[in-house]
């Protein structure tokens, strides 16, 4: 029995439709979820924000130094973190007024400049008006320390980042990603997984999963100029298979290899039907 297999020694890049997520923005302004109590408690929902930002005066204080507090993950459980909803208590307010931004400051929620603005203790909810995340998006400005990167792997186990920051491509299959470190959207519960490259110049990016199935923006490869903090969502959602290596092995029911061959590009590997119970290697490699 004769099975033939045609060589490629070009890596198949494939791509498919990027898979976006985005929230509606609702509601002119904040939303009182409860009055009273102790203080006055902001939860806030973003697509778009890694790290979000509150910059507030309470009662007639000053203002926070710009661009104000980090808010930190939501434990209302109405209002989940993985939902992108973060939260900041200002204990001993009794009225706020304040506005969010990206966490440097360069890009802001204001509430269309009206700021928001409430009189009472309790906990009120802001949905960001910048909104509409999409693959690739800067969900954070540069803070001076290169280029952080995370991908969504959807169904990818463990996936990989190939790059080239000036100083020519990584070896393939690149730098295994970590899981997220960040809350909200773009935790690993939701799947994220990061990468930091210090580098202040451009940088081009591919993804893989370790075994030759690639997200390269449809073979454009992602190119940023910019340092800051990118999240990409994986545009390849084709079902990884492990991959043999060059010295691969067949271990089928009843298969022994008794002669492999090349010609013309073409890898012939003769099989017998036999009783083997142990892995048989199919020879040296004929590409090399």
């Amino acid at each position: 029995m004769t099975f033939k297999v045609q060589l490629h020694r070009a890596v198949a890049l494939f791509g498919c439709i990027a898979l976006v997520f985005s929230l509606a923005s609702f509601g002119h302004a904040q939303t009182t979820v409860s009055t009273g109590g102790t203080g006055v408690h902001i939860l806030f929902q973003t697509d778009k924000w890694v790290t979000p930002s509150i910059h507030y005066k309470a009662g007639t204080g000053s203002w926070t130094t710009s661009p104000g507090v980090a808010m930190t993950a939501s434990t209302n459980a109405a209002y989940p973190a993985n939902d992108g909803w973060f939260q900041f208590d200002a204990a001993a307010a009794t009225s706020l007024e304040f506005v969010f931004n990206d966490g440097v400051g360069v890009v802001w929620d204001n509430n269309n400049n009206a700021n928001y603005k409430v009189s009472a203790a309790g906990t009120y909810s802001v949905v960001s008006k910048v909104s509409g995340f999409k693959t690739g998006d800067l969900v954070r400005p540069s803070d001076g320390t290169g280029y952080h990167i995370l991908f969504q792997a959807v169904t990818w186990a463990k996936p990989y980042i190939h790059f080239n920051a000036g100083s020519g491509w990584t070896t393939a299959p690149g730098y295994a990603m970590a899981r997220s470190t960040y809350v909200g959207k773009f935790s690993a519960a939701n799947g994220w997984f990061q990468y930091a490259i210090s580098s202040t110049s451009s940088v081009e990016i591919a993804f893989n999963d370790g075994n030759g199935i690639w997200d390269s923006n449809l073979n454009a490869n992602y190119v940023r100029s910019s340092p800051g903090t990118y999240a990409f969502v994986n545009q390849n959602t084709q079902t990884p298979t492990t991959a043999p290596s060059v010295q691969g092995y067949v271990n089928g029911p009843g298969y022994a290899v008794t002669s492999t061959s090349e010609s013309a590009g073409v890898l012939t590997i003769n099989l017998q039907v036999n009783s083997a119970t142990t892995d048989t290697s199919y020879g040296s490699d004929l590409s090399a």
